[in-house]
């Protein structure tokens, strides 16, 4: 008889907050990376917002000439300029690892005697495609007599890590995995303009045009914020909903009646 009423006594039941040390030292470890990652992206996102608004102030600024600047020694990033010369013949520059809709390929940049300007310009002349023969260099003929080029000033770019022969000569040209200005002064034997000239579309000699001042938009930062935010708002959710558990325990009345 009283083993009967042990099993069907009442119980009471509650939730009760019992976090596993497992999991709070998992979310722990992760969720300040998460946060710090969501902050940085959206740090990244003002920054492009910059670039941006610097980006339609140069595309709605008139072409400078590039002896002008050079004078003046305003380089100012992505400023028009125009510069009238012609390409001396010589090595080309080609550019490697550049990829355009999904193919690979080389960016092609070539010398130029400016008028006005002692060193020679490099004008990245933009996306040339690249033939499955690696020992094979794209053939590219460029205007031979004086033409006007206009472009504008390319941004300085970050060594990265090179994989491979900095520098190869081919053919009588030249294919880089970086541009370092030192090498390639002394492969073309004369000193080099310290900006490249990245070429309009309309300019003579432009190839494949694909010039993009920005690899990622304000926008998609923000958007990568925002996952990373939710990210962490996955976290602290499933945190606190797996540490609730239901306990159940004797009612008062379950007592009374053991005792009488």
């Amino acid at each position: 008889m009283d083993a009967r009423r042990d099993v069907t006594a009442p119980v009471k039941r509650r939730l009760q907050f019992l976090p596993s040390w497992r999991l709070s030292l998992f979310v722990a470890v992760f969720l300040p990376v998460v946060v710090s990652m969501s902050i940085w992206q959206w740090h990244r996102a003002g920054e492009a917002a910059d670039v941006e608004a610097h980006v339609k102030q140069m595309e709605a600024a008139s072409p400078r000439p590039l002896s002008e600047v050079a004078s003046a020694g305003d380089l100012i990033d992505l400023q028009p300029v125009a510069m009238e010369g012609h390409f001396p013949p010589g090595p080309r520059i080609w550019l490697d690892n550049r990829t355009w809709r999904g193919r690979a390929g080389y960016e092609l940049l070539a010398p130029f005697a400016a008028v006005g300007i002692e060193e020679r310009v490099l004008v990245n002349l933009g996306w040339v495609v690249g033939d499955v023969d690696r020992s094979v260099l794209p053939e590219v003929h460029l205007p031979s007599t004086r033409v006007v080029v206009t472009g504008r000033l390319a941004p300085s770019r970050p060594k990265g890590a090179v994989f491979g022969p900095v520098l190869e000569q081919l053919g009588g040209d030249v294919r880089v995995q970086r541009l370092d200005p030192e090498n390639l002064a002394e492969v073309l034997g004369s000193t080099l303009y310290p900006r490249v000239v990245v070429a309009d579309p309309v300019a003579p000699g432009a190839q494949t045009w694909n010039f993009r001042p920005l690899r990622l938009t304000s926008a998609r930062h923000r958007g990568y914020a925002l996952q990373w935010l939710g990210l962490a708002l996955v976290l602290v959710v499933g945190w606190c909903l797996a540490s609730f558990r239901r306990t159940t325990e004797p009612t008062g009345d379950n007592e009374h009646a053991d005792r009488t």
